[in-house]
């Protein structure tokens, strides 16, 4: 009974603060906005339209030369790809993390400098654990719910996909205006059994902090890393099928460039093809 009320508690006050967003949202859309972090965040607003991006994943299949290719592109990045940066020249446009455990990497690695060099998109939960200078950090609402849904406004909040950062990049990447969206390094592999685009991406005691955030988190004491690897994996598949769809309604194309990988829900595309029909 008490289990039963604390849940509906949840739900009533989930739903209050979903409708203050939207609110928010609606203000921000006609362009009433009192604070700096909503003026920033209207700013991007169309600001790539009709132009084309490529969203870098961390998968093992990342390939450094890929990267200095597009080095004059626009280009997403994510959680701890600044590992990257003392074998490329290469820097992303953007800079985007939506999960605590990925600051606390960053953050216990002593990169935070580095990271927000470029503007750096990231959930409320992230901005408040960024100790120092936030200028160049722009954090967007979210309301965590048990399946992703595309959020059609990102002015007022985004729904995570509990699996991967990814689908915020593209969302925003739609939101910017962009027109053509290529995906690399984007495997969609299980990242705790696949790994990442180098063996040291991250030191067993991140992986162990993760896995114990999310075991307290959903209560669950004896989940694997393996087994938190596959649910976000199949998370992750089925986020990309809604954000494909709609896509598709707002006439965006996703490519998937990536070499390899389990990812089918995109349209296939040979990276080097790109350039020879640049």
């Amino acid at each position: 009974m008490w289990y039963q009320i604390k849940q509906l508690i949840k739900t009533i006050l989930k739903q209050g603060i979903k409708l203050w967003y939207r609110i928010v949202g609606f203000f921000r859309n006609h362009r009433i906005v009192k604070s700096e972090n909503g003026k920033k965040l209207l700013s991007y607003k169309n600001k790539h339209r009709g132009e084309r991006c490529f969203l870098i994943g961390n998968g093992p299949s990342l390939c450094m030369e890929d990267l200095e290719k597009i080095s004059k592109e626009t280009s997403f990045a994510c959680n701890i790809i600044y590992k990257v940066y003392d074998k490329v020249s290469w820097r992303p446009t953007y800079y985007f993390m939506s999960d605590v455990v990925a600051i606390h990497a960053v953050m216990k690695a002593g990169k935070l400098k580095e990271v927000i060099k470029s503007p750096l998109f990231s959930s409320k939960d992230v901005y408040d654990r960024i100790e120092g200078e936030k200028d160049n950090v722009i954090y967007l609402n979210r309301v965590n719910q048990k399946n992703y849904t595309v959020s059609k406004d990102i002015l007022a909040y985004y729904v995570p996909a509990q699996a991967t950062v990814m689908t915020l990049m593209i969302e925003m990447a739609i939101y910017m205006g962009m027109k053509e969206i290529y995906l690399l390094g984007v495997d969609c592999t299980n990242t705790f059994t696949a790994g990442h685009f180098e063996d040291s991406y991250t030191d067993k005691s991140v992986d162990e902090y993760n896995l114990e955030w999310v075991r307290k988190k959903t209560n669950r004491p004896h989940l694997t890393l393996k087994e938190l690897g596959e649910e976000r994996r199949l998370r992750s598949l089925d986020a990309y099928q809604k954000l494909k769809e709609y896509a598709n309604k707002k006439q965006v194309k996703i490519y998937n460039a990536t070499r390899g990988g389990a990812l089918e829900v995109f349209e296939r595309i040979d990276f080097d093809r790109i350039w020879r029909s640049s």
